[in-house]
């Protein structure tokens, strides 16, 4: 009795489509790589054929068809204008700088729920820093009394020399101009340390905001990769 081995018919049949296959795929080749026609509309509007592309034409969008089937090929856009390639990459590089200052957004929010686990280790963190600023007030206050006393001081015993008709003497007068400059000095510098400790309020409110939002979205599963509630935090905000 002749069986019929259920591998060896498989591999008959396998055998015997080759050549068809070959032959499909050699008919496809020819399709994309074989003689091809050119398809464009020309500047007066009107759809052209030929083997090849003339001058006027070659930037403008055109089809390459397979010569035996007709079929489209492939399609080639036409050339940008100078102008058109401008914006082109103009705005390429817009695209670009707004997906990194995405990505940079991302990581900074990242980074601020994984250094404060909770709401009041990050207002403490900022707490921090307005009470820095405040001793550095402080600080500047005690310098600039100190010093506006030793100028009044000096100013005086100038203006008693000259209601005395007495000269005032060099030494006399660069002190005073030391100090008046030191005076203006620590002016400034209250200003500015004032200007940084409403900053700071401003910055905290802002974050402090901005931290609630993150922590919302991430409890209600909308921010990817939110990091749990971790270790202790460090001493300063971002």
């Amino acid at each position: 009795m002749n069986r019929k081995h259920p591998v060896l018919q498989a591999a008959v049949v396998a055998l015997a489509t080759l050549p068809a296959l070959a032959l499909s795929s050699l008919a496809q080749d020819q399709a994309t790589s074989g003689p091809k026609l050119y398809r464009w509309v020309g500047p007066d509007g009107k759809v052209h054929y030929g083997d090849d592309i003339p001058q006027d034409a070659l930037n403008s969008a055109r089809d390459e068809l397979s010569r035996n089937s007709g079929m489209a090929i492939k399609h080639v856009d036409r050339a940008l204008t100078p102008e058109e390639r401008a914006a082109a990459d103009a705005k390429a590089a817009a695209d670009a700088k707004a997906a990194e200052v995405l990505a940079q957004s991302h990581q900074n929010d990242q980074m601020l729920l994984a250094s404060y686990p909770t709401e009041g280790d990050l207002q403490r963190a900022y707490n921090d820093r307005m009470n820095s600023q405040l001793n550095n007030i402080k600080t500047t206050n005690m310098g600039l009394n100190e010093q506006e006393r030793s100028l009044s001081s000096f100013l005086y015993t100038a203006s008693a020399l000259e209601l005395s008709d007495k000269p005032v003497g060099a030494d006399l007068v660069a002190t005073i101009r030391k100090l008046r400059d030191q005076v203006v000095a620590l002016q400034q510098s209250q200003v500015a340390s004032q200007a940084q400790l409403a900053s700071i309020k401003a910055e905290a409110a802002t974050t402090l905001a901005h931290y609630r939002d993150l922590r919302s979205q991430a409890a209600n599963g909308r921010l990817p990769d939110a990091p749990p509630p971790p270790a202790p935090s460090p001493a300063s905000p971002p």
